[in-house]
């Protein structure tokens, strides 16, 4: 029989990396200790600055990896430093990592989670980012992904998968809307994350029936330095960099929103203080995960696919098994009931290597009815 374990003070380690640098990051990170490391391809967004060619004949996307791994906080600054060092994370257009406070986590014994201190908790600088993720249609990402760049985000990732809802339970629905999903992700100050988080909404009308889902998570701590731009120019200095100048010069961030701004406040009602259920397993067992957390009442469930590259097995042989990351936003008195009626699925199954973590998330919208 399975059973699950619980610990406190687990800290969500996420990485947005250029591919040429995911195989050394990973290699280090594993040597340092981190075990479970969850790669998800992904592509980043940028804004062209060359000229008219070059606008008429834009460069292709760069390729990238949503990196994630669960790390005791007595372990998080080390495997931080570790992969600042070796992604040279510190560099204007290196990439980014970001650690966000898990609620709570639970694993089973078979599950490949970092080895740390439960009792020790790493003191963070407070939550002075906000990631925002925007779940879309497939084809959509592009225009909520320039609409964030455009409001000041740096560099927006964007990851494929599935995604569903009540619709789901309906077959002939099922026949005339596909479930492919996009997910647009950055990571933005406290202070501008609610003129990136409306920018992002509009363009992607989300507001509209079945358009999507968005919500923002707090961030405890982060170095974010993902690309923005791309130019063709000779200039000494990017645009980032210029930026980045005046940032220090002025002493904030503030005057990158003086004036008039073209983002007022959306008219509309947000979804306040849920709570995110995320489920790690196995991709050959995912739709048990997806269809049990449907039949469990909740409204809507999103599933990232992956590998989780883990060297536990053997010290020669390094595990790229496919993994499945599903996913879903409840209220807080929910969140067990769903967690165990999941649980008793997988046990029934006789699935032994998972974990659930939950996330606050303060804000989040979609369409509401009415």
């Amino acid at each position: 029989m399975s059973t699950l374990n619980s610990k406190n003070n687990i800290s969500l380690v996420t990485l947005i990396l250029p591919k040429d640098s995911l195989s050394s990051v990973s290699k280090d990170l594993q040597k340092a200790g981190a075990k479970g490391i969850f790669h998800v391809a992904a592509r980043g967004s940028i804004i062209n600055e060359g000229g008219f060619l070059s606008k008429m004949f834009p460069p292709p996307s760069p390729e990238q990896c949503l990196v994630q791994v669960l790390v005791p906080d007595s372990e998080k600054q080390r495997i931080t430093d570790t992969a600042i060092a070796s992604g040279r994370l510190d560099r204007m257009g290196s990439g980014a990592i970001f650690n966000i406070s898990c609620k709570s986590a639970q694993f089973t014994n078979h599950f490949p989670l970092t080895d740390g201190n439960e009792e020790s908790s790493h003191a963070s600088s407070g939550d002075a980012l906000e990631a925002i993720c925007c779940i879309c249609e497939k084809g959509v990402a592009e225009d909520i992904a320039q609409a964030a760049l455009t409001a000041g985000a740096p560099g927006p990732t964007v990851t494929f998968g599935e995604g569903g809802g009540i619709r789901d339970k309906i077959p002939l629905l099922r026949m005339t809307k596909g479930p492919e999903k996009e997910f647009v992700w950055c990571v933005v100050d406290r202070a501008e994350s609610n003129e990136v988080f409306t920018n992002m909404a509009r363009a992607g009308r989300i507001t509209e029936p079945g358009r999507g889902f968005m919500y923002s998570i707090p961030v405890s701590d982060g170095l974010i330095n993902v690309s923005s731009t791309v130019a063709s120019s000779s200039h000494g200095a990017s645009m980032e960099q210029v930026i980045s100048v005046i940032d220090e010069i002025k002493g904030s961030k503030d005057w990158r929103t003086s004036g008039d701004s073209k983002s007022a406040s959306l008219n509309t009602t947000f979804l306040k203080d849920l709570i995110g259920l995320y489920c790690v397993v196995p991709r050959d067992f995912y739709s048990d995960v997806y269809d049990t957390i449907l039949e469990a009442g909740a409204p809507g469930v999103s599933t990232n696919f992956g590998v989780m590259a883990d060297q536990s097995v053997s010290e020669v042989e390094t595990c790229n098994e496919e993994w499945a990351l599903v996913y879903t936003s409840l209220a807080p008195s929910s969140v067990q009931s769903v967690m165990d009626k999941v649980a008793a699925q997988l046990l029934s199954i006789g699935l032994d290597r998972y974990a659930f973590y939950t996330l606050p998330i303060p804000k989040a919208l979609t369409y509401l009815g009415g």
